[in-house]
């Protein structure tokens, strides 16, 4: 029987990309309806997100794997009195707007003020952008601390944020168990980026070494962490049989894609060379095939074909702020692959 694996970047960045909250049940939806054995996902940032998609999978891929946070925010971070400027600039700027719209409006029109606060109250707002202006900084409002020191590797622009509350945003689901579990932590800013580690069993092929990733979106941030990666995935797998997924922000015939080959990985025997991340898709519903393919599934140590597909491709049309809205479920595609079945018998052709 082939082994199935999918890897998809929801893209439900609240406050950064458009109609997050809207999105959500529709990503729930496309993904519990996928025949697959294994499931990556990123960008669930949000832990009510990742539970909804959590109970719709249960059944068929009961075995869940997500990291905690990486740098927790702090609570009670904030005082009464340093909270005043950001509320104010969202009551005059946001008014009305509560949960996606009004993190988005606070991003665009109130970030200088946001930027200004304290890290450790600025982090406890970020964890978690839902409800009202007032309920969001209630949760942070307290006695505050002395601050604490950002996280290592932060950037001067962006202070300490670390956003979501240190979310990875990942999480691995399979029909199997997974076991040796394992987190490799890159260094990284705003977002937390890490890797996730499973060992798998897959049926005829033995045991996989998964190894599921996202990876910074370029910059002097992303070398680093795939070399941390590699070495990880050599001190964990060896030789032994190693699966790659996720999105790894690099396209084929990049430096760092020849890297990964010189490591050992290689892409499908039949790949989709359309691309997998859309820079138009969400605003619009337009889909188009040329781009940057930047999720992948790779293999390594293991003579078995693989195929890959590009999916959750269809545009969607979603009720927001009152109106029908053509979108796409992420500006990302998801990927679908076989291992196995009848990629074996084109390899061994």
């Amino acid at each position: 029987m082939p082994f199935r694996i999918a890897t998809f970047n929801a893209g439900l960045a609240v406050g950064v990309l458009p109609y997050a909250t809207e999105r959500v049940p529709r990503v729930v939806e496309a993904l519990a309806a996928l025949d697959v054995d294994l499931l990556f996902v990123q960008e669930f940032w949000l832990d009510a997100h990742w539970d909804l998609l959590r109970r719709a999978l249960e059944s068929r891929l009961p075995h869940a794997l997500r990291p905690e946070p990486a740098h927790p925010a702090p609570r009670a971070a904030c005082g009464a009195s340093q909270v005043r400027p950001l509320v104010a600039c969202a009551e005059a700027k946001c008014s009305g707007l509560t949960d996606e719209a009004l993190a988005r409006c606070v991003v665009q029109s109130c970030a200088p003020t946001a930027l200004a606060l304290p890290t450790p109250c600025l982090n406890c707002i970020a964890s978690r952008p839902v409800g009202t202006i007032h309920e969001i900084v209630d949760r942070c409002v307290g006695d505050p601390a002395a601050p604490a020191a950002p996280a290592a590797g932060s950037s001067s622009r962006f202070g300490g944020l670390i956003a979501y509350g240190g979310s990875f945003g990942t999480g691995l689901l399979s029909a199997a168990p997974l076991d040796d579990r394992d987190l490799l932590v890159f260094e990284s800013t705003v977002n937390a980026r890490g890797a996730l580690y499973a060992r798998v069993a897959a049926a005829k092929l033995g045991a996989l070494h998964v190894f599921a990733a996202h990876l910074s979106p370029g910059g002097p941030e992303q070398p680093p962490q795939l070399e941390r990666l590699l070495d990880w995935v050599d001190a964990k797998a060896g030789g032994a049989p190693a699966l790659l997924l996720g999105d790894l922000n690099t396209t084929p015939g990049s430096a760092l894609f020849r890297r990964l080959e010189r490591a050992g990985f290689r892409d499908a025997d039949v790949p989709d060379r359309r691309a997998t991340f859309s820079h138009d898709g969400l605003g619009t519903g337009d889909v188009e095939d040329s781009g940057w393919r930047l999720d992948h599934v790779l293999v390594r140590g293991l003579d078995a074909g693989l195929c890959a597909d590009r999916i959750l491709d269809a545009p969607i049309t979603i009720q927001a702020a009152g109106r029908a809205v053509r979108t796409t479920l992420s500006d990302h595609f998801g990927v679908l692959a076989t291992l196995g079945g009848a990629g074996a018998e084109r390899r061994a052709r």
